[in-house]
């Protein structure tokens, strides 16, 4: 029998299959994945096997790595690593989180993603403060060069199906050909783009979810023929941009801006049909008093409505005007309200009076919903606009089985007011059959 010594000194890692070794040598950073290299000759090469290649120096010094021309090291390392003969000739997902400072530019190492049969690309480039930073431009023209057959030879844009672009910033052009040369893409995010104005997106038959966020130069978003989109996410926009919606029989999922008071005009944009085809909404407002739209457009299939509203004023009386019910949601089932508050609100009523009153004298017309079923509050402080926008729901969600209240995010003495004043209210409105949840 061994002793404990003798046990000690057993490899048992190195034991597991190379495949095994290899998925656990693809989570690591490249650095880390080099450094593997070194444990014994069994692991000397593994690493050229990986499958999955992270840059990344989220937290490191913007002056760490700078070089004497002004430029960083990063897009020197990851085209060294790229160019060796050796590595990553299996690679599948490729990650890049560094910073981006003057004189950086990716042309020398995306084409070597591209080349291999890569089916994930994430880029994400960190800006510092401008004296140091420069601004990195996606490379299509180097792309189309460096291949006698142009962009479409590229073995990487006949397996990709999902591509982030954090901070790189591609045209127009740059999207339609990048696009219609990747017949496998399911999933594309474009983010912090300034050159991007108007985006046509037309026929792609396997793009499934498209996301053009952080973008304040786009005016317009043209998406015509796409059979397979699911969902869409539109964030930060121009305040006057455009959305053009058509034969998207798929699309049942819209993300959109935190500009409020424009969804009235970008949903009326769209055609009824696809309206009708929408059962998740999630929408971000700038203010409580930008819910309510004139001439809201009726959502008939609509099944779960998210929305995320950074508040201003706690005391106003015409939160009544402006809440959810003012939506035509006629089968709407769950419904998800987060309030930001701001730390200035000094307003801390429980509740507006001015319902009752309005119930009692027979001036609140009850618009009972048969179908909502779970309501969320988020960011709960007990303010006024919270109280008496649960009071509403109460008395209009006829058929509610699950009330959910997650107290705010604040300091301890807050939470516990706001604890004190979620149960005293929401046990007085709830009724016996709800099941009533606060964390």
């Amino acid at each position: 029998m061994k002793n404990k010594s003798e046990i000690g000194e057993v490899d048992r890692i190195s034991q597991l299959p190379d495949d095994v070794l290899v998925h656990i040598i693809s989570r690591f950073t490249w650095r880390e994945a080099i450094a593997t290299s070194i444990i014994s000759t069994h692991w000397r090469r593994l690493y050229t096997y990986i499958t999955r290649l992270t840059f990344s120096t989220r937290h490191a010094s913007k002056h760490k790595y700078v070089q004497e021309n002004g430029s960083s090291k990063h897009m020197k390392e990851i085209y060294d690593f790229l160019a060796s003969s050796e590595s990553c000739r299996f690679l599948k997902e490729f990650e890049v989180n560094v910073p981006c400072l003057k004189g950086d530019n990716i042309k020398t190492w995306l084409p070597l993603v591209l080349d291999r049969e890569v089916e994930s690309i994430r880029t994400r480039l960190i800006y510092h403060d401008k004296a140091m930073s420069g601004y990195c431009n996606f490379p299509r023209r180097t792309l189309i060069k460096s291949k006698s057959g142009g962009l479409g030879s590229f073995a990487g844009l006949k397996s990709l199906r999902k591509l982030s672009l954090h901070s790189l910033h591609v045209d127009d052009r740059d999207v339609e050909l990048f696009v219609s040369n990747c017949t496998t893409l399911e999933h594309l995010s474009i983010v912090g783009s300034y050159r991007l104005k108007k985006t046509s997106l037309v026929g792609h038959s396997k793009l499934k979810h498209l996301e053009i966020s952080s973008s304040r130069n786009v005016v317009l978003i043209e998406v015509l023929d796409m059979i397979n989109l699911v969902s869409l996410t539109c964030r930060k926009l121009q305040p006057k941009y455009s959305l053009h919606l058509n034969n998207v029989p798929k699309l049942v999922e819209l993300n959109s801006s935190d500009q409020f008071h424009l969804q009235g005009r970008v949903l009326h944009g769209i055609l009824p049909s696809v309206l009708d085809q929408l059962t998740h909404i999630d929408i971000r407002s700038t203010d409580l008093e930008e819910i309510c739209i004139k001439e809201p457009p009726i959502l008939t299939n609509l099944k779960h409505l998210k929305l995320e509203i950074k508040c201003v004023h706690g005391g106003r009386r015409t939160t009544f005007y402006h809440y959810p019910r003012h939506w035509k949601c006629p089968c709407l089932q769950k419904l998800e309200i987060k309030f930001l508050w701001r730390r200035n609100n000094v307003f801390r009523d429980t509740f507006d009076e001015l319902f009752v009153e309005l119930d009692e004298m027979g001036l609140y017309k009850v618009k009972p919903n048969e179908h909502l079923k779970e309501v969320t509050f988020s960011g709960f402080m007990g303010y006024r606009a919270e109280t008496s926008l649960s009071w509403c729901l109460m008395k209009e969600a006829v058929a509610l089985k699950e009330l959910i209240v997650e107290l705010c995010d604040e300091t301890p003495d807050i939470r516990q007011s706001a604890a004190a004043l979620a149960w005293e209210h929401f046990r007085k409105i709830a009724p016996p059959s709800v099941n009533l949840v606060i964390i």
